[in-house]
């Protein structure tokens, strides 16, 4: 099964080349990095991996994950965050989901569970999980869901998965409320392949219909915002049209067109 993330597709090349500069800054994470103070960030490779680590943790803290859980990670990429989690927490039933079969082969070479946790990575769509009701504690989307066909039927499936007392956390770019319904969608990026994006309200009614609270909404943009800088020099030595997109990106964000938010769904 594989997806059109032209991204994606960059950094799989350069890994398959054994680029040394993808092979550290990808050992984990394939997602946008918070920096404490963005205005002084160094914005090499050491400091935007920490950044990295910094927004998985921020997530983690967020969902309120506990030893003892059922945790699924939908878009799972590399692996990065069910590492954090295998790291921090035991016993715990670790899943990964990714519709991207090239990234699970990544993952699975690269992270191995401690004694006392389970890991399982599964090929699939998250807009058709075939998971049994009632399966997790929490279910994790982390800078993915903007890439699903469809964001309603995703929270159709986590209220089903979830059991009493769950929750699903992620993170998406938000719109502002009064844009125009699909003024920022597209299936043909040169680098962010096909994507959409809704507002804060759109979240709130799709998680009302299926028993989802929205309880937490925050706006991170501003510590998110070096990433477009770091990635576009990374990616840009040699995919110079993925430069050019992440900063038309950043410009839209510093405009207020697209919002990086953090957002938390209780099971009602």
């Amino acid at each position: 099964m594989h997806v059109k993330l032209p991204y994606f597709d960059m950094i799989l090349a350069r890994l398959a080349q054994g680029d040394p500069d993808f092979e550290e800054a990808f050992r984990r994470h394939v997602h946008f990095g918070a920096w404490e103070d963005p205005d002084n960030a160094y914005l090499d490779r050491p400091d935007s991996i920490k950044a990295m680590d910094r927004l998985c943790l921020h997530l983690i803290k967020l969902a309120d994950i506990q030893d003892g859980q059922d945790i699924l990670d939908v878009g799972c990429g590399f692996g990065g965050t069910l590492a954090t989690l295998d790291e921090q927490f035991s016993p715990v039933r670790l899943t990964g989901l990714n519709i991207d079969e090239r990234q699970l082969e990544v993952a699975r070479g690269r992270l191995f569970p401690r004694p006392g946790n389970q890991l399982d990575f599964v090929l699939g769509d998250a807009c058709e999980m075939h998971f049994p009701p009632r399966s997790f504690d929490r279910v994790l989307a982390v800078e993915c869901i903007f890439h699903f066909p469809s964001r309603k039927t995703f929270f159709g499936h986590v209220a089903r998965v979830l059991r009493p007392g769950g929750n699903l956390t992620l993170t998406d770019f938000l719109q502002p409320e009064g844009a125009p319904a699909a003024h920022f969608d597209t299936t043909d990026d040169p680098l962010w392949g096909s994507h959409t994006a809704i507002g804060l309200q759109a979240y709130r009614e799709l998680g009302e219909e299926v028993g989802l609270v929205l309880t937490h909404a925050h706006d991170i943009s501003r510590h998110v915002r070096p990433t477009y800088h770091w990635f576009g020099q990374l990616l840009g030595r040699h995919y110079p049209e993925a430069e050019a997109v992440l900063k038309e990106s950043q410009l839209i964000m510093d405009l207020g067109g697209l919002g990086y938010c953090t957002l938390r769904f209780d099971l009602r």
